[in-house]
């Protein structure tokens, strides 16, 4: 623990601060927090895909038959509804993804506090998070559904990152002048 120091105000009373260093932790035990908090960014994202996509019941039929046997009609009669119909497993998997949306998102947003609470600049966890929302959504769109990730994208989602970056180390500079 570090000492407290007494400062005299104008009108003679003591003040007790704090030492800096425990005033704020540093912007190092802030990134765990950010990065989760991209992470639960970008599952939010795939469980609104999963909600919504016309690919969900191909993407539970593949899963069904990766986890139980690839050659089971287990698998197929889970998904069969009448025709024009929705089968209950594929609306209760909806729903529950529905539901995960929420989660996700009050995960992600708890998690950016926290992180910007333990960090001294709040460009920092703003550029940690996005770098990590991007890139994770990119490679769970590739692995769970199959998206392409063209150099393209790559390349606009660096742009951004670069441009956040620039912003957070100017963000940083402003307020050691200031110090």
């Amino acid at each position: 623990m570090g000492k407290t120091s007494k400062k005299q105000t104008a009108a003679g009373t003591a003040v007790h601060t704090p030492p800096a260093s425990t005033a704020k932790s540093s912007s190092s035990a802030a990134i765990p927090a950010a990065i989760l908090a991209g992470t639960f960014a970008a599952l939010a994202s795939v469980f609104a895909k999963l909600t919504l996509d016309a690919r969900t019941v191909d993407f539970l039929h593949h899963a069904c038959n990766t986890v139980i046997a690839p050659t089971t009609p287990y698998c197929t009669s889970l998904f069969v509804a009448k025709e024009g119909e929705t089968s209950p497993v594929v609306v209760a998997v909806r729903s529950a993804c529905f539901g995960l949306i929420f989660i996700c998102n009050a995960a992600m947003w708890t998690l950016f506090t926290k992180a910007l609470n333990r960090s001294n600049s709040s460009a920092t966890v703003t550029v940690i998070n996005s770098a990590a929302n991007f890139c994770l959504t990119a490679v769970l769109g590739y692995v769970l559904f199959s998206e392409p990730l063209a150099m393209q994208w790559w390349f606009g989602a660096s742009l951004i990152v670069l441009g956040s970056v620039l912003v957070s180390s100017d963000e940083t500079k402003d307020k050691e002048k200031k110090e």
